[in-house]
């Protein structure tokens, strides 16, 4: 549920800031002022769906909001700050946070279970499933990589990995002996199918859906 939150969430977002964009090219709104003042609203947001997305990472979603205030408040003029004399400290904070919590930024384990989300905020997410009757799963790259190998997973008859991608990258790597339905899609970004599959008409099915935007997901064998 929370996973389709997000996707509502930033399906909503994007159609309203493309609708203002196009408002503002055809002279019908003036927003270049608006856009300029209130643009660090959009990082805040994406702490938002840090949050939805994996509660668990809830660390990095401070710190991205805290990222995105910042910038807010420089831009409405209250303070002077430059991004990078900001951001590179809280970077190194919430490592060093990550350490003593044990939560690093590079996750690699193997699933059994038929559904196990892949989480890669501001970093990397490395999961192999063996799941033996495999339906399901969630992979989020939130300015990262995330990585997800179902060669070890059966898919009985059909299955769905849903995306959700933000200036970041997806590599899935799947069996040869199902059918690829990718179905995502792509806002200044995309999509590759690298696959070599080896199929027939009674081949289960492995529908890809969900959103990349700023990024891409890579699909191989």
């Amino acid at each position: 549920m929370n996973k389709n939150i997000s996707r509502y969430i930033l399906g909503g977002v994007i159609v309203l800031f493309g609708a203002a964009v196009f408002a503002n090219n055809i002279n019908v709104l003036d927003l270049q002022d608006t856009f300029e003042q209130w643009w660090p609203l959009l990082i805040i947001l994406g702490a938002v769906l840090i949050l939805i997305n994996d509660t668990k990472n809830y660390i990095w979603a401070i710190v991205v909001a805290g990222f995105g205030l910042l910038m807010q408040l420089d831009a409405l003029d209250y303070i002077d700050v430059e991004p990078w004399q900001v951001i590179w400290p809280l970077v190194l904070v919430v490592i060093g946070l990550s350490i003593v919590t044990n939560r690093s930024g590079d996750k690699s384990k193997i699933n059994k279970d038929s559904q196990g989300d892949v989480s890669a905020i501001l970093g990397g997410a490395d999961q192999r499933s063996a799941s033996e009757d495999f339906k399901s799963t969630n992979v989020t790259a939130i300015m990262g990589g995330a990585k997800l190998d179902l060669r070890r997973a059966t898919i009985k008859q059909s299955a769905t990995v849903n995306v959700s991608v933000i200036m970041g990258g997806i590599e899935l790597v799947v069996p040869r002996n199902v059918v690829i339905q990718n179905k995502t899609s792509a806002i200044l970004g995309g999509s590759e199918n690298q696959t070599d599959q080896d199929t027939s008409k009674s081949s289960p099915v492995l529908t890809i859906v969900g959103s990349v935007v700023l990024g891409g997901i890579e699909i191989k064998n």
